[in-house]
């Protein structure tokens, strides 16, 4: 910067005026014309100003850049700054020589001082006022290393005074930013410069100076927005960093700018501190402070306002966030507005305001009136993609918007929300305007307001909108329905929010006449119906009345808001209202009125009169009936609570005294007309009625004095005050004893509710001898089976509370009634137990019946008598107690310690039952678990990672079951089973076979299977006693026996003409229908049911024997030899004739599963093909066993002799010839053992063959450096991946060098770190040699810089044959491949 100040001479265009005409000329912007105006703005052209821009831009140049303060300050394109006042009228006229164009100017705090940056990065302070330069910064030029400065050539984006100095200032290029101190006669500078890489620049911005000094300006804060950080920096009384951001996305929303190519954008704004006073109040005190200074920033959508406060530790200044936000695109400038509100402007030119505290965003308008055009500082200086900077263009200035808009200078504020409803009046949108008075006052518009007081607010609004409603009443006389009904519904929604309804009910009331009276009373409707308006004047109410009457969908409504509002005597016309609710049947609402008169018994008296009355005409139908309404009417009342609101009704001696009334109305015993109607109009929903009401405490608080009516009353009380049970008790006591019979269902139901109402309230206090006989008869004879257990249970409980003088004499009536639980409490009383447990026998239910058990076990823990009376009943009845369950009667026998033995004798005539009672003795079902134990905890992780946990109990051994019950027992069940329930012999046989002591004899088992023909349990019986031959004897047996059934199937399922032993036929046989495949199937599993015990028992006789030769074996060497082959023997004959049985050839008899002479039909078919599995499963079993190296079954001794056995000649009727196909299975079986080795064998030979390895690496290394071309003669020590015939490379790329070049380089990037692809992997073996085949498949990367045509022309996907002797080919110098024949190698060929 220049020590020396250059001299410039004003170019004055007009004289100057005084200063009193600026400060006017600012205050009366508003009155120029407005060009522009939104709902929220107002934008005016300065016509002056816009008169002296065209004068400027034809003298000096466009307009470039301009600052506002009580001047206007206009930079030109030649570089000259103009200063005018408000007017238009030229002040001063700098001109600074070749600078460039301004692009940046700022006034200092007091307006003295101008600083002005141009494009040429010269940097100038003026004295406007003298018009001379106080100091300039000149540019840095590239030769100078030493010096400071911009560098020349780049614009200067930023310039500002820092707080109240003139001599203090910053400026800012793309690329860097100086601070700027000028002295009297030197100028010092101090740069703060961008930390290394950090990016572009696009904007700066000093604290400027407040009307409260504080911290943050005396340290001289400057913050600085890059496109990747935001520093602050104090540069007082150092120069230090205060805060520092950076934005880890980048700018526009966090996109990759790769992918939306958008660009940045970034602005910074300062708000110095401000003192505040505030004024006091009604409410509030008066108020002094001030604000802190805050920064407001945009970087791309983001944006976010900190606060400068001082650091409680040392004098610094640190930065607290106070907000983030999130805008609709990328943000290219913001400013201070307010000190609550950020204006910004998003990259289409669209205008927000953001109020900070309450984070509420406002688009304030869409558009300026013409486009502002910004200056491409950045793009032009660094070339990146950044968006246009308007720091140049528009200005804020006491709250208002200046911006230069092509060639004009316009201003623009927000409306205040006076101006905002004069508006929307001038255009005649008056229900608009209303409603949003309505929004003012209830504080949810969700956008700025901007003049409203936040004390006595109501009071401000209602004045100017009692004058709006006015005048809109006034201009609307003549409007259509539909603006009628805007406009009704926005004045009672704004009289609502204002609470004050005064104007509602008298001016807009008595504008709607009465042909749009409806329209008026519809708009009332939702504020009515949600509780907003709960008073209506009488006028509205009667109106209300006589409109809504005249259609159903209106006097359906018109119930809703009645019951709605808070009708109170005095304030409407009684007679009309219960009038017209008759009238209309609006019952609900006619009961809501004479509740709130405090009559609760008139519309309870006049409801039900309603709802008994037949044939009575009425104007119209709702679906308020009365038979409904009467109910919850009379439900709520009792309850103390308001119809039909449910609300509890106050004070609570009014509750007290309502609920009083209507209870003596109803249940006084000198009238019961009224109960009776009740009745008549729905009995059960009396009784829930009473029910609910009974459950309610506030019954407690009821008190009904009676009179004495000539000692018929049914309680023994001297006091004439009872309570709201006792009330009721002797109402329907009164009811079913009168002359007036009832329907038997009524008197049931209410003589039961009676007696259990009294038994649960009253339990202490006894009837009259006189009503419990009344009671007993009524109970005991009424006709009706539907009310047979309330009346049960109600006598029961008379019964127990008020004993009859003779049991026996209410043992005859009540088993006439069915009362079987009265019946059993009688003979108990009676000590006749036998006799009670009988009466659960008589019951209908089988639940009932049931009971009988919990009974037996009552008494079987009580006195002598009853344990002999239960002893006895299970004697005599023991047939019908195993029928209801037999496991109940088990327990219950064993609770009463009664020798089973006489039950068991008692039911030997009937052998089911029989077995039943054995069955739960001895045999009982196991208890079912809800969950299982052994199932994993959660433990809080997944499926996956759950631990199972068993418990410790299931890790120990289950101890050796105790016989409780004799042997006698188990056998004569074991017997039943035989005979009743075979399947469940063999699972009974093993659960109990090592129980103790002995429960069964294994001699008795083997005769009862045998006799009953019980084949699992005869196998089971000769196993336990080692009879190895026997038990498979008998498995073979009973496939001989199943065997017939299938073979009669299989020929009865021939077609008609075929001869059974012919030999040859071509016929397919009938279809198998769906039953007879069920049929056959269950048959063949019923065989494979015996297979598969026929191999249990090989299985056990080898692993019995086994273990015993192990203990057994003689002490010489020939003994124990001799030992061995007898058991080897033994097993052996077993293995054969199970598996000669699974062949279908049996030795003996030659008999087949399959009969010779069957045609190839579908169940011949299903046969053959159930045949083969069960063959499989015995040759699988048989493979097992005899794999062992500890085994005594020889497979060699098993195949010879059943090469021995297979004569066909001996057996020439059998026509067999499967022998050798089945003995060549068994063998590969056999082998199948060795697959593995087999196949390991042959990979061995693979992998020593070095030739063919070495070649299939070289193809592999080949494919990952890149498509390698071999040299025309190879060395001796290269490896060649060319062709063996034609000596063409593989994988060869036939272009030319530099595009091989290329390709090789793309290849060798793309497969890096990469494995060969092999695709399909083929091996052959004939009598020459083995081959491998290998399709290699080419890949290219995807940034080629070649067409795909030239890639599919060029380079084919080859086919390469590799030999086993390690030679290679192209698939097309093979003519064997070719031609679909197994090729083989041409050199090894030749070679001898």
């Amino acid at each position: 910067m220049d020590s020396d100040t250059e001299p410039s001479t004003p170019r004055s265009i007009l004289e100057p005026t005084p200063e009193s005409e600026y400060e006017n000329r600012i205050a009366n912007l508003d009155s120029a014309p407005s060009q522009y105006t939104t709902e929220f703005f107002s934008w005016r052209q300065l016509a002056d100003m816009t008169a002296q821009l065209s004068e400027l831009t034809e003298k000096y140049g466009a307009v470039t850049a301009q600052a506002i303060g009580n001047y206007v300050a206009l930079g030109t394109e030649s570089g000259t700054v103009v200063v005018t006042d408000y007017l238009g009228r030229a002040k001063a006229a700098l001109a600074a020589g070749a600078y460039g164009a301004v692009s940046a100017l700022a006034f200092s705090a007091k307006d003295h001082a101008l600083v002005a940056g141009y494009t040429q990065g010269f940097v100038a302070v003026w004295d406007w006022v003298r018009g001379t330069t106080v100091a300039v910064s000149r540019p840095l030029l590239q030769s100078d290393d030493t010096g400071v400065g911009h560098p020349a050539g780049l614009a200067i984006g930023s310039v500002g005074f820092i707080g109240s100095s003139r001599h203090r200032f910053i400026s800012a290029s793309t690329v860097v930013l100086y601070h700027h101190i000028v002295q009297r006669v030197l100028t010092t500078m101090h740069t703060v410069a961008l930390s290394e890489g950090s990016g572009v620049l696009f904007e700066a911005a000093a604290l400027s100076d407040g009307s409260h000094t504080s911290a943050a300006e005396d340290s001289g804060l400057v913050a600085i927005m890059s496109d990747a950080q935001l520093k602050v920096v104090a540069t007082r009384p150092k120069i230090e960093q205060v805060f520092a951001t950076r934005f880890s996305e980048p700018a526009g929303g966090g996109q990759k700018r790769t992918v939306q190519k958008r660009a940045y954008s970034g602005s910074v704004s300062w708000l110095p501190a401000q003192r505040f006073r505030r004024a006091a109040t009604a409410t509030d005190p008066a108020e002094r402070g001030h604000t802190l200074s805050k920064l407001a920033f945009a970087w791309g959508t983001r944006i976010g306002v900190l606060q400068a406060v001082d650091s409680d530790k040392d004098i610094r200044v640190e930065m607290d966030r106070v907000m983030e936000w999130e805008a609709a695109e990328d943000v290219v400038l913001c400013r201070w507005l307010d000190t609550d509100a950020v204006l910004f402007m998003t990259r289409t030119q669209r205008i927000f305001v953001l109020e900070v505290a309450q984070q509420q965003e406002t688009e304030i308008c869409t558009a300026p009136p013409r486009r502002i055009f910004g200056q491409p500082w950045a793009t032009l200086a660094t070339g990146i993609e950044a968006e246009p900077s308007y720091s140049a263009a528009v200005c804020v200035y006491r709250r208002r918007v200046f911006a230069l808009c092509g060639g004009a200078e316009f201003v623009g504020r927000l409306l205040t929300w006076t101006e905002r409803l004069q508006l929307l009046a001038e255009q005649h949108q008056y229900p608009t305007a209303i409603t949003l008075a309505a929004g003012f006052a209830l504080e949810r518009t969700g956008h700025i307001v901007v003049g409203l007081p936040s004390t006595q607010r109501n009071k401000v609004i209602s004045a100017y909108v009692t004058t709006l409603v006015r005048r809109a009443l006034s201009e609307k006389a003549a409007a259509g329905t539909e603006e009628q009904r805007a406009l009704a519904m926005a004045c009672t929604e704004v009289s609502v929010a204002l609470e004050d309804t005064q104007t509602l009910f008298s001016d807009v009331f008595e504008h709607y006449a009465d042909e749009e009276r409806l329209v008026f009373l519809e708009a009332l409707e939702p504020f009515v119906l949600n509780g907003q308006l709960t008073r209506l004047p009488p006028q509205v109410l009667n109106a209300l009345v006589a409109e809504y009457g005249t259609s159903l969908a209106h006097v359906r409504r018109l119930g809703d808001m009645l019951a709605a509002l808070g009708l109170h005597p005095g304030e409407f016309d009684v007679d009309f209202v219960l009038g017209s609710c008759r009238r209309h049947r609006l019952w609900r609402t006619f009961a809501r009125v004479w509740l709130g008169m405090g009559d609760p018994v008139a519309p309870l008296d006049a409801i039900i009169s309603a709802a008994t009355r037949d044939g009575e005409s009425v104007s119209l139908v709702t679906d308020e009936e009365p038979d409904v309404v009467v109910f919850a009417y009379l439900d709520m009342v009792l309850r103390g609570r308001s119809y039909p609101s449910e609300q509890p009704i106050k004070p609570s001696e009014r509750a007290e005294r309502f609920a009083t009334l209507v209870a003596r109305y109803i249940f006084v015993p000198e009238d019961l007309s009224t109960l009776r109607a009740l009745l008549q109009l729905g009995m059960e929903r009396l009784l829930d009625v009473l029910r609910h009401v009974l459950g309610d405490p506030f019954i407690g608080n009821i008190s009904i004095i009676m009179k004495p009516h000539g000692g018929n009353r049914a309680l023994r009380r001297a006091s004439l005050v009872k309570t709201l049970p006792q009330a009721i008790v002797d109402a329907l006591y009164s009811l079913t004893m009168s002359p007036d019979a009832l329907p038997p269902r009524q008197v049931g139901l209410l003589s039961s509710f009676a007696l259990t109402l009294y038994a649960t309230r009253f339990p202490l206090i006894y009837l009259a001898d006189a009503a419990v006989t009344e009671w007993t008869r009524v109970l005991l004879h009424v006709d009706d089976a539907s009310t047979r257990n309330e009346r049960e249970s109600a006598f029961e409980l008379l019964v127990r509370l008020n004993p009859p003088q003779s049991y026996a004499d209410l043992i005859g009536p009540a088993r006439g009634a069915g009362f079987y639980r009265v019946l059993e409490h009688a003979y108990r009383m009676l000590e006749h137990y036998e006799s009670a447990l009988r009466t659960f026998l008589e019951r209908p239910h089988a639940a009932q019946r049931r009971a009988v058990f919990a009974a037996m076990h009552e008494l079987a823990a009580g006195r002598e008598r009853a344990r002999e009376g239960v002893s006895s009943f299970v004697v005599n009845c023991a047939v019908e107690l195993v029928e209801v369950d037999a496991d109940s009667f088990v327990e219950a026998v064993e609770a009463a310690s009664i020798d089973h033995s006489c039950i068991v004798d008692a039911l030997g005539p009937h052998p089911p039952l029989q077995m039943a009672y054995l069955r739960a003795l001895l045999d009982p079902l196991p208890a079912l678990r809800p969950t299982d134990e052994r199932s994993p905890p959660d433990i809080g992780l997944s499926a996956e990672q759950h631990i199972v946990v068993y418990p410790l109990q299931q890790l120990a051994p289950d101890p050796q079951p105790t016989n409780r019950f004799p042997q006698a027992f188990h056998e004569r069940y074991l017997e039943l089973l035989c005979s009743h329930s075979p399947s469940g012999v063999l699972p009974y046989l093993k659960r109990h076979a090592d129980s103790s002591p002995e429960p069964f004899r294994l001699a008795v088992v083997q005769d009862a299977c045998r006799r009953h023909n019980v084949g699992d349990g005869l196998v089971w019986a000769l196993l336990r006693l080692g009879d190895f031959d026997g038990a498979l004897k008998t498995v073979l047996q009973q496939i001989d026996r199943d065997t017939e059934p299938v073979r009669k199937a299989v020929q009865g399922l021939q077609p008609e003409g075929t001869e059974a032993d012919s030999t040859e036929t071509n016929s397919t046989g009938k279809a198998l229908s769906e039953p007879d495949r069920e049929r056959l199937v269950d048959q063949l599993n019923g065989i494979q049911h015996n297979i598969d015990s026929g191999v249990r028992v090989c299985k056990t006789a080898q692993a019995t024997l086994s273990k015993d030769a192990g203990s057994r074996l003689p002490n010489t060497e020939a003994g124990a030899a001799e030992y061995r082959s007898q058991v080897s023997l033994q097993l052996c004959d077993l293995w054969l004739a199970l598996l000669r049985c699974a062949l279908g050839h049996l030795h003996a008899t030659n008999r087949t599963l399959l009969p010779s002479g069957v045609s190839s039909n579908a169940a011949a078919m299903l046969v053959s093909k159930r045949q083969r599995w069960m063959l499989q499963s015995v040759l699988d079993a048989l493979i097992f066993a005899a794999s062992s190296a500890s085994s005594f079954i020889s497979l060699r001794s098993i195949i010879q002799q059943l090469l021995d056995t297979a004569d066909v000649k001996a057996s020439p009727h059998a026509a067999r010839s499967l022998e050798i196909a089945e003995v060549q299975h068994l063998l590969a079986v056999s082998v199948n053992a060795y697959k593995s080795e087999a196949q390991l064998m042959a990979l061995t030979n693979v992998l020593v063959d070095y030739d063919l390895f070495s070649k299939f690496a070289l193809l592999v290394r080949s494919q990952k450096q890149g498509w390698r071309v071999v040299d025309a003669q190879p060395s001796a020590h290269s490896l060649s991946v060319a062709c063996d015939k034609c000596h063409d490379p593989l994988f060869a790329d036939s272009r030319q060098d530099r595009a091989l070049a290329d390709l090789r380089a793309q290849m060798s990037e793309y497969y890096e770190g990469s494995t060969l692809r092999v695709l399909d992997l083929h091996v052959f073996e004939d009598r020459s040699t083995q081959w491998q085949w290998m399709k290699l498949r080419s890949s290219f990367a995807t940034n080629s810089t070649y067409s795909v045509r030239s890639r599919r022309n060029s380079i084919a996907r080859e086919q390469v044959v590799l030999f086993k002797c390690g030679h290679c080919f192209h698939r097309r110098c093979s003519p064997a491949l070719a031609a679909g024949q197994l090729p083989e190698c041409k050199l090894c060929a030749k070679e001898p």
